[in-house]
């Protein structure tokens, strides 16, 4: 939903920093060991990433140099997002990397938290690797949970390689009757693939985001409807679409697919909003 710019950190240097304050010895050392191998997956990951091809990368528990699921849940956890722990410093510069502080997956909340695109759960070896770790806000995080991907078209939009952000695909319907509501959905572009528009409404649905944005639209809806009414008496239909058309420009120069552009324009396009409600309601 919102495109990120890819962190780019040093990924020897946050084991080394991960590492350098841990007190068990033995998975000290079995981390070290694996060292290497962590950068060359962290490199591995990026390049599939860029290629859409991390579909193809294969679940484990273990990485070669034998360090443990265990042993990398720990590291992240104790060590990476702890607010004591060395690799804490990268955790909250990824964190920063989501402009506004909103969550990317769902455009909408406060971020909160780091979620493993491929779940630490299932892919171990990429637990502190920052192409991986996605700022979130918590609902999102906890939503998509440690699922992994069996097919280019399940995957979720990943805010570091995949950029839905230069049409718009998020639409809205407004509900015709009293209270006046809306319902969203996807409408992709035709010149869209199979595949990108599969991953969009998978997305879309994945987080729910339909349900998400319906009890905020209808807030907005009550906020704006008296300016509506008031452009409407004052100056017709032309007038008071005129105002909403620039309440959709004004949305978009922040970014395309608001679910505020998106109701807006359903506002516009409802007939009997502006041949039946809005007559007997003026």
């Amino acid at each position: 939903m919102i495109k990120l710019i890819k962190p780019e950190f040093n990924q020897y240097e946050i084991i080394t920093d991960c590492t350098s304050q841990m007190r068990d010895d033995d998975r000290k050392q079995l981390i070290l060991n694996c060292r290497d191998e962590i950068v060359s997956a962290s490199e591995e990951y990026d390049r599939k990433a860029s290629a859409g091809q991390l579909s193809l990368i294969s679940v484990h528990d273990r990485l070669l140099g034998g360090a443990s699921k265990d042993d990398m849940t720990k590291l992240y956890e104790q060590r990476f997002a702890s607010k004591r722990a060395y690799g804490r410093v990268y955790y909250d510069k990824i964190k920063l990397l989501s402009p506004n502080f909103r969550c990317p997956y769902c455009a909408q909340r406060g971020v909160g938290t780091l979620d493993h695109y491929l779940p630490k759960s299932k892919y171990p070896v990429y637990a502190v690797t920052p192409y991986n770790l996605v700022p979130a806000c918590m609902e999102c995080n906890k939503v998509k949970m440690d699922e992994n991907f069996g097919r280019r078209e399940e995957e979720v939009i990943h805010p570091y390689y995949d950029d839905f952000s230069g049409e718009k695909w998020v639409a809205a319907n407004m509900i015709e009757e009293e209270p006046i509501a809306f319902e969203f959905f996807v409408r992709c572009p035709e010149c869209w693939d199979h595949t990108k528009k599969r991953r969009a409404e998978n997305h879309f649905y994945r987080f729910q985001l339909g349900t998400l944005y319906k009890p905020y639209a209808s807030e907005e809806f009550g906020a704006c409807y008296s300016r509506i009414k008031r452009l409407y008496l004052k100056g017709g239909k032309d007038l008071a679409v005129k105002d909403l058309n620039e309440q959709i420009i004004d949305r978009d120069t922040i970014r395309l697919n608001t679910w505020q552009a998106a109701m807006y324009q359903a506002i516009i396009d409802s007939q009997w909003f502006w041949e039946t409600y809005l007559p007997q309601n003026t």
